[in-house]
Formats: structure tokens, sequence, C-alpha cells
């Protein structure tokens, strides 16, 4: 029983959205239309209607978003150019397709790439440095994602001597501790992933005993939108940025419980 419902949680656990959770509230409200339960109905309804037009415009998800990237401002320059000794670059993973008739470049997501342009951008800036890809393979037999980033790291110059892979984790938690099988936990760490995930983490690795890291966010989403007229508008991209922040708040919350 147990292990029937872990895998149902499993399961589930990608289908658990705000899109998801709209259309839940949407179908619960016909339904109790149509058992005459109008004031439920009509409930449901105006909630899900107010939900949407928070999580739909730019000003919830860019509040939420910027609360968290605020915490930690990108890397500059002097902070690697002045270091002393090796530079371990750890880009962590974040998936990518396993479409053999595309190149590295392109079977990375746009979160991978622009990740994995970050820890290029620092590798060049430093005099000994090494970048470390992460990430597991989504199914037996297919290539991880490690070594997708790592060919997509040599076709835009880098060599392959300078970079290292982490081929079996799937979360940050065990990237901390495979990073820790192969390095020592003193040594000078940038960490580059994206600056809404950057929080959570940092403290990850902190935990994990890494005395010597040094924060490398980037794929910033709450920019200056001064001159942007339709931020009242809904948009899809809105609803993914909600998904994104409530994940990194509600992980952190689960550590905190």
């Amino acid at each position: 029983m147990l292990l029937l419902m872990t895998s149902l949680l499993l399961q589930l656990k990608g289908l658990i959205n705000i899109l998801n959770v709209l259309l839940f509230l949407l179908i619960a409200s016909c339904i109790f239309y149509r058992l005459h339960k109008r004031f439920f109905a009509r409930t449901l309804l105006i909630t899900a209607l107010v939900l949407f037009l928070a999580v739909s415009t730019n000003y919830l998800p860019h509040y939420l978003a910027a609360r968290l990237e605020k915490k930690y401002s990108p890397l500059k320059d002097v902070a690697v150019t002045d270091s002393k000794g090796k530079l371990y670059i750890l880009v962590l993973g974040s998936g990518c397709s396993d479409d053999k008739d595309l190149p590295a470049t392109a079977q990375l997501g746009l979160i991978a790439l622009g990740r994995l342009a970050e820890g290029i951008r620092l590798y060049r800036l430093a005099d000994s440095a090494a970048i470390i890809c992460s990430g597991h393979s989504m199914r037996p037999g297919i290539e991880t994602q490690a070594s997708v980033t790592k060919r997509a790291a040599i076709s835009l110059g880098m060599s392959a001597k300078d970079i290292i892979t982490l081929n079996t984790p799937s979360t940050t938690i065990e990237e901390a501790e495979a990073l820790a099988l192969i390095i020592q936990k003193n040594a000078h760490v940038l960490l580059v992933t994206d600056a809404v995930h950057m929080p959570r983490a940092v403290n990850i690795f902190n935990k994990a005993g890494f005395t010597n890291l040094e924060a490398a966010p980037t794929n910033f989403k709450a920019k200056d939108k001064t001159q942007d007229n339709l931020r009242w508008w809904p948009a899809a991209g809105n609803l993914d940025l909600f998904d994104r922040v409530m994940h990194e708040y509600l992980g952190s919350l689960k550590k905190v419980l």
C-alpha cells in the first residue's frame, strides 16, 4: 500500500500546478451548480476568477519572484578575477531533451542554457577553474543532462579537460551530496542556478557543509518593466512564474516544518 501511494504521488507531482487548480475549481463549481448548490457554485467560481486574475497578471508573480531574487545579486566580475586558487563552477541541472537530431545546445532548455552561459562567463574570467555539469538521465539508457551540458559547453568553446560531470543527481540535495564526494567542502565553489532558486539552493549547500560557497544567480525574472504598459493583462508566462516561485517557497517551508 505504501509503495502504491508513493508511486501515485510521484505521478501526480508534475500535475499539481496553478492551471490545474483553476480547472479543478471550475469543474467543482459546475458540479455544485448541477446539484443545485448555487451558493457553493458561485463561491468556487468567484474564487477561481480572483485567483486567476491574481496569478495571471504581472504583479503578484513578479512580486514573489523579486523577494527571492533580491536575496542574491549577480556575481561581480571582480569576485572571480581576484579569487586565488582553483574555482569550481557548479551549474545546477534543470532538464533537457533526448532528441538526438538536435545539437547539444538545442537539447538544453532555455533555463539550462541560461545557467550554462553564466557558468562559461565566469569560467572565462577565472585564472584556474573547472565547470561542473550536473543532472541525471530521465530514463534508463538515455544520455544524462550532465553529459548533454558538457557537450554543449565544448561546442561553445570550452576544453573538455576543464569539465566535470555529476551524472546521478536528480535534486539539489543530491547535487550537494554528489559534489561533496569529489571536492573538499572548503573548496571555492561558485553556485550557478536561477535567481528564484538561489536562496533555497544556498541553504541546501550550506547545510551540506560547504564553507566557501558564492552565489552566481542567473535567469532573473523580476526585471525592471517600467515601460511595460500591459502589466495588468493576463499572460501564460505569469502562471508559469507563479508555479516556479511557489515551488521555491513551499520547498523552503518543507525544510522548516
